[in-house]
């Protein structure tokens, strides 16, 4: 009851370069569906007036000035639809922001270990691992378990490999597992929307490879509410959010 739209989940998202402005809004929307109180888009300025279009409720604001913002963020989303040529601001977001983080797509694009003290969670599929580790992506897809494994202990953080059973892996501990999803989730954009509601459930305090594990479910289960499977896109999942997570709570 005492909560406003900062305290109640407040998430930065970063992406949303030309052409790949599909990317941010579903990472914005998924957020704000998954209980969010707050999202700001920070994007090329020559992305605004799209963005001012297709988004609502989310501020946007040129990517210029995200350390401006970064104080008011309760969780960072960084990557979906960034575009190349973005790595050295996503290393420095990480390196001075002690805000939760969640790491997706262009995001991971050259990503070096880094020491942060704040949560982390990266977010691949298996072509986007293999190139973290060095690896083909065939190997990761046969070796799935040994990669979040070895990508854990490289990059000292929480990581999520995307797929049939989605693994979530934390330094310390053991992989959680998720069970396989419906097949209509093998569609594009539903990426960016796990990205979102990971940084929503990190915007409001939990613990980061339980937000990452329970994005995958909620994920998930709004994709098995969705009427229609075949021809599901990534947009109707952000719709069936709110639905999936009020019935777990």
């Amino acid at each position: 009851p005492g909560d406003n739209k900062y305290t109640s989940g407040s998430v930065l998202v970063l992406g949303g370069a030309p052409g790949l402005t599909g990317a941010a809004c579903l990472t914005a929307e998924a957020a704000f569906r998954a209980d969010a109180g707050y999202v700001a888009v920070f994007a090329p300025v020559e992305s605004l007036p799209v963005l001012e279009v297709r988004l609502l409720e989310a501020v946007k604001r040129p990517v210029e000035e995200v350390f401006e913002a970064v104080e008011r963020a309760g969780a960072l989303a960084l990557g979906p639809g960034l575009g190349e040529g973005r790595e050295a601001l996503v290393r420095h977001l990480l390196a001075e922001s002690d805000l939760p983080a969640v790491v997706d797509a262009d995001g991971l694009r050259g990503l070096e270990p880094l020491e942060r003290a704040a949560p982390t969670v990266l977010t691949p599929h298996e072509g986007e691992l293999g190139r973290l580790l060095g690896e083909e992506s065939s190997w990761v897809a046969a070796h799935r378990l040994e990669a979040v494994r070895r990508a854990v202990d490289r990059y000292r953080c929480v990581v999520l490999l995307k797929g049939t059973d989605t693994l979530v892996g934390a330094p310390g501990s053991g992989v959680l597992v998720v069970s396989p999803g419906p097949a209509s989730l093998a569609t594009a954009g539903t990426g960016d929307v796990l990205t979102g509601v990971i940084a929503a459930f990190l915007a409001k305090g939990l613990e980061a490879s339980y937000a990452a594990a329970a994005g995958a479910a909620a994920q998930q289960l709004a994709a098995s509410l969705v009427p229609q499977q075949v021809g599901l896109v990534a947009s109707d999942v952000v719709a069936h959010l709110p639905e999936a997570i009020h019935s777990q709570v």
